[in-house]
């Protein structure tokens, strides 16, 4: 599988890159853009951790009395992972793939970390001293790992790279 192509720089970045060459700031300017996707990975993906954490947390306050745990986090999910989508489609990897292909690659690798999650959460509060909210935190910084390769490789591959900016 092929990663990635990488657009052309936004407008934004266009401005950043006459600084390059600049004494102070070029050495962090480079570093972006040889790491671009990589940071705004963690950037998107710590945004979509957070939010897809809240909506978990939120529903769980709000129905955890009247619905077990898993029903929650099974009802949580799909909120999730279309927020994740939308931030890993159009800020990280810039996808101009047609979305009827590439949205159903994107849900495999999410079905999969639901899969893990439905899994090894009742381990982790049979096994771990925490309560509920920590384990879904540990478990869910667990998943985050493992799955930016997934979507680079498989999710939001092309068959046609272009070559990232070089310095």
């Amino acid at each position: 599988m092929e990663p990635t192509a990488v657009r052309p720089p936004a407008r934004w970045e266009r401005r950043l890159l006459g600084l390059r060459s600049h004494p102070t700031v070029g050495p962090s300017i480079r570093f972006y853009f040889r790491r671009r996707e990589q940071l705004l990975y963690l950037v998107i993906g710590g945004w979509n951790t957070l939010f897809g954490y809240g909506i978990w947390a939120l529903l769980q306050y709000l129905l955890g009395d009247h619905v077990p745990y898993l029903l929650v986090l099974l009802l949580a999910w799909p909120i999730a992972v279309l927020n994740a989508y939308l931030g890993y489609r159009y800020v990280v990897f810039r996808s101009r793939a047609p979305i009827r292909t590439e949205f159903p690659r994107f849900v495999v690798v999410y079905v999969v970390t639901l899969a893990v999650s439905l899994v090894l959460l009742p381990i982790f509060l049979t096994v771990l001293p925490f309560d509920i909210y920590v384990a879904q935190a540990l478990l869910t910084a667990l998943i985050v790992v493992c799955s930016y390769l997934s979507l680079k490789y498989f999710s939001f591959r092309t068959r046609h790279p272009i070559s990232p900016l070089e310095d």
